[in-house]
């Protein structure tokens, strides 16, 4: 492993894991009390939202997931890192802020909120800079700690969601 002796000697606060929200997985690192960060992608405030945009939604409901956010919370003592994606009209209404705040207040929790990443074989659209900083007032206003964060590899299509980007994108040209 990464963090052992004779492996890279990384000490494991320096290692995030990141989830789309697989709850036994979670519950696993509570029980072995192993001290590492975690990400989890939420991308919607709310149970219908997430199941909509992450079916892994349907199996692991929001509330049981943010309960074993806590718990994992009060075991490790860890801020939680909330991997939020901006999608155009759908997650970046002025409302879902209100609704991300009221989920995350009280929490140990810090906010990236990550433009979407354009993918020819999904019809969706990045939100504009002006709506994600707007997004991102709401959520400072109402004590949230949030950062827009930069997404590395959107110009050669290699950043998250655009594998095999150009391989869609001539298919589509050819059909």
């Amino acid at each position: 492993m990464i963090a052992q002796a004779g492996g890279f000697s990384l000490g494991k606060r320096h290692i995030t894991i990141s989830t789309a929200g697989i709850i036994p997985g979670i519950e696993q690192l509570i029980k072995d009390d192993i001290p590492v960060k975690l990400a989890i992608s939420l991308h919607a405030p709310n149970q219908k939202l997430r199941e909509e945009l992450m079916p892994i939604a349907k199996v692991y409901t929001l509330d049981k997931l943010m309960k074993t956010i806590d718990d994992y919370v009060k075991v490790s003592d860890n801020r939680i890192f909330y991997e939020y994606i901006m999608i155009k009209n759908k997650t970046d209404k002025p409302e879902l802020a209100t609704q991300l705040a009221d989920l995350l207040h009280g929490r140990l929790a810090h906010v990236n909120l990550i433009p979407y990443n354009m993918n020819p074989a999904i019809k969706l659209e990045e939100s504009d800079e002006r709506t994600i900083r707007a997004f991102k007032d709401i959520l400072e206003k109402k004590g949230i700690t949030v950062t827009i964060r930069d997404s590395l590899g959107r110009d050669l299509k290699s950043a998250c969601g655009q594998l095999w980007y150009e391989k869609i994108a001539n298919r589509h040209c050819e059909e």
